[in-house]
C-alpha cells in the first residue's frame, strides 16, 4: 500500500527574507533594545557604543529585523571585526533556530567577500558567543595570556 502526502502534511519552517547589507553611520543605525539584544550581559561602554553606532558594518537583517552585526576596519593585509554577534528575537517564532545558522552563513560569507574585495587576506574577530559555530568556518582560536583572545582566518 502506498500512500501520497501532501506538503500541507508537513510542518514547513518559514524561511524569512535576509538582507546583507554593509551600512556607515549616515544609515539606520542601531537600537539601543538592539544592542542589548545582540550582546546581552556585555558592558556597552562608550566605545563599543561608538563603534557600533559609527564605524562601518555590516548587518543582517530577517523580515527588516536586525539579526547579525559586524563591525570593521580594514588594514592593507587584515580585516579586523571589534564587535561580531548574531541574536534572532523570539517575535520570528519557533523558526529562529534555523534561521540563527542562515544569519551567521550569511554575515561570515559577507565577511569574507568584503575582506577579499579590499585586498585583506586575514580576518582577526572577536565573537560575543558561539566560537564552536565560528571554528566550523575555519575560524581558529588566538589566546595571549595578556591580550586576551580571538578568532582569526587566513583566506589565502
Amino acid at each position: 500500500m502506498t500512500a501520497i502526502m501532501s506538503r500541507a502534511d508537513f510542518p514547513s519552517i518559514e524561511r524569512g527574507a535576509l538582507d546583507v547589507l554593509v551600512e556607515g553611520s549616515d544609515v539606520r543605525g542601531l537600537t539601543d533594545a538592539d544592542v542589548r539584544r545582540l550582546f546581552p550581559g556585555s558592558t556597552l561602554t562608550g566605545v563599543r557604543l561608538n563603534r557600533l553606532r559609527n564605524w562601518p558594518r555590516v548587518v543582517v537583517r530577517v523580515d527588516d529585523t536586525l539579526a547579525g552585526v559586524a563591525t570593521y576596519t580594514q588594514t592593507p593585509f587584515e580585516m579586523q571585526i571589534p564587535d561580531f554577534a548574531v541574536s534572532i528575537p523570539s517575535t520570528m517564532g519557533a523558526n529562529r533556530y534555523g534561521l540563527t545558522k542562515r544569519v551567521l552563513d550569511a554575515l561570515l560569507d559577507a565577511i569574507e567577500v568584503a575582506s577579499l574585495a579590499g585586498g585583506c587576506h586575514r580576518i582577526v574577530l572577536i565573537p560575543s558567543a558561539g566560537a564552536t559555530d565560528l571554528e566550523r568556518h575555519g575560524y581558529m582560536v588566538v589566546r595571549e595570556g595578556c591580550a586576551g583572545s580571538w578568532m582569526e582566518k587566513s583566506l589565502c
